[in-house]
């Protein structure tokens, strides 16, 4: 298996097949009946790509790269058409050389890439929706996020954005740009940060209105050990009790974040060090009470006073760029896999839920 990603960005048509391998047996009666040979969800793809045309110069990036392989050796090919995350394939036939003048053109032939292995599919929106009860306000995923090598150079989302599933609130890098650290060459990626990343989003989150709105903060994290407060994410305003958010305080402990340095009594829970974990901050409609919940199980309440202003949506620091996540990058660890918001306050149950549909991708284990 090659730790690269497929060669060429130019592609002009992309087409997806996608194979749940059923077997399907029909009966004199005319019913059918059918059996799947994979788990539930699972497919394998068949990626159809149809280039621009290339030139002479980047041609042969794609002719090495395939005279190294041919057909029998795997690497990563990212479905950023319809962010679909990575696949690990394989050239399913011989790569076609098509040329006019100086031009590879290729428009006769397509470059077929078949995925190695059935993996399940990515959850979508409505799965969250039914699992959470409502859906989310916002979803940041890494494995939706656009990256793409051309010619030996990485390009990422031309932007410099942060793509949001829901397309309410994609955010906008203010330092740093997309940084996936290792990630990038395996099956699922997170948000890496290294005391240089954070991003914001351009307008003021609305679905979260008054005072004291219902909210629901959803992350999948990894964290090595900070004696430095650290905001993960926010809503609001950097300013006691006006922000709704998660931190990392100095204690390296999660709690729930209110826009200053509140002391929490039960909502806390120690970071386990360098362990993947989903954390949850529970915001009761018209109430002061937050609530904390690690890995689908309630940690604690506490009563502290909020009044949340408007304001943007923040990864990886205050809304200033200050308690910044991983300051001076003295952390192994600083990873967000998932963060999604919901303008509800969800019940243990639907938690749970989230989080099993969710935490798969990082090892992390189901809940009953």
């Amino acid at each position: 298996m090659s730790t690269l990603h497929y060669p060429i960005g130019l592609v002009a048509q992309l087409e997806i097949e996608r194979d749940d391998r059923t077997l399907i047996d029909a009966f004199e009666g005319g019913t059918t009946a059918s059996r799947a040979y994979w788990a539930a969800l699972n497919f394998k793809r068949k990626f159809i790509l149809t280039h621009a045309a290339l030139k002479g110069s980047e041609f042969k990036y794609l002719k090495s790269f395939y005279n190294q392989r041919g057909q029998w050796d795997s690497f990563w090919f990212r479905d950023n058409i319809s962010r679909g995350g990575n696949a690990l394939v394989r050239f399913s036939q011989a790569l076609y050389e098509e040329r006019a003048t100086q031009v590879v053109t290729l428009m006769n032939k397509k470059v077929n890439l078949d995925e190695v292995a059935p993996i399940r599919a990515l959850p979508e929106f409505d799965e969250v929706a039914t699992a959470a009860g409502v859906a989310p306000v916002i979803w940041h995923d890494a494995n939706r996020e656009f990256y793409l090598t051309h010619c030996g150079s990485v390009i990422l989302d031309p932007l410099g954005s942060k793509h949001d599933v829901m397309g309410n609130y994609p955010s906008v890098w203010q330092a740093g740009t997309m940084n996936f650290g290792a990630s990038i060459f395996s099956q699922y990626q997170y948000y890496n940060f290294a005391g240089v990343e954070w991003s914001k989003s351009a307008v003021n989150v609305t679905q979260l209105a008054g005072a004291q709105p219902a909210c629901t903060i959803i992350a999948i994290v990894r964290h090595s050990s900070t004696s430095t407060q650290q905001i993960l994410f926010a809503i609001g305003a950097k300013s006691s009790t006006n922000a709704l958010g998660l931190q990392l305080t100095a204690a390296n402990k999660y709690a729930p974040w209110l826009g200053a340095a509140e002391s929490y009594t039960n909502a806390k829970s120690t970071n386990p060090v360098d362990t993947w974990q989903s954390v949850a901050a529970v915001f009761a409609a018209s109430s002061n009470s937050e609530a904390l919940y690690v890995n689908g199980v309630l940690i604690g309440t506490d009563t502290l006073t909020r009044s949340l202003s408007a304001g943007p949506s923040v990864l990886g620091a205050a809304f200033d760029g200050t308690l910044i996540s991983n300051p001076a990058g003295a952390m192994t660890n600083a990873n967000i896999a998932h963060v999604l918001v919901f303008a509800a306050a969800l019940t243990l149950a639907q938690i749970k839920a989230v989080h099993n549909l969710l935490g798969y991708q990082y090892g992390i284990a189901t809940v009953p």
